[in-house]
């Protein structure tokens, strides 16, 4: 059975009924309206430009000079993000760090202890951590590092990857050399 075409006074009854919703559409009070076809009318339009905005503020923070910034993925926490601050600290190019994984930079003395602070995030006992640790450069100097990570987590509450903040400490910090001792180290000093 085919449908016949509506007639001139049913369309015009859909549109006078249709024009409150587009009014209200455009004047932004409310963001969808699903009618009885159950055909939703989205703000795509603003979603798109909040999101771009939301996006370029973001960038405008990851890129800022003062501090280093990374983002990896999770459980390896490779590389997926960095700017040039970390690069920097670090001595790679941004292409080389992308290949490289957060705990794989962490001076193998440090590691257990970064892996438990990240472990209590991947057990969703904190979202967020901070650590002072010794990161192995590319021309193998070490630098002390101040890291403020958080985690990102999916909407089941996962966790999918981090964020953190990189500080070079090395200047300010005593770092410790082994477990029972301490002592003044300069900054990018070579491990043997």
């Amino acid at each position: 059975m085919s449908k016949s075409r509506p007639t001139y006074q049913e369309l015009e009854k859909r549109l006078a009924a249709a024009e409150p919703i587009v009014d209200a559409l455009k004047h932004h009070e409310v963001d969808a309206v699903v009618g009885a076809e159950k055909i939703a009318f989205l703000l795509l339009k603003e979603v798109r430009e909040a999101l771009v905005d939301s996006e370029a503020g973001f960038r405008a923070i990851f890129e800022l000079p003062g501090v280093g910034m990374l983002q990896a993925d999770s459980p390896a926490f490779r590389f997926t993000r960095v700017n040039q601050k970390f690069c920097e600290i670090a001595g790679y190019s941004p292409e080389e760090m992308l290949t490289k994984t957060y705990i794989g930079l962490t001076h193998p003395q440090d590691r257990q202890r970064d892996m438990d602070a990240l472990a209590r995030v991947l057990q969703a006992k904190t979202n967020s951590w901070s650590i002072d640790k010794r990161c192995v450069c590319k021309d193998g100097s070490v630098v002390s590092v101040r890291v403020n990570g958080a985690a990102l987590r999916d909407v089941a509450g996962r966790v999918v990857g981090i964020l953190a903040m990189i500080s070079d400490i090395s200047a300010t910090t005593k770092v410790p050399v082994s477990s029972n001792t301490e002592s003044s180290r300069k900054p990018r000093k070579k491990i043997h």
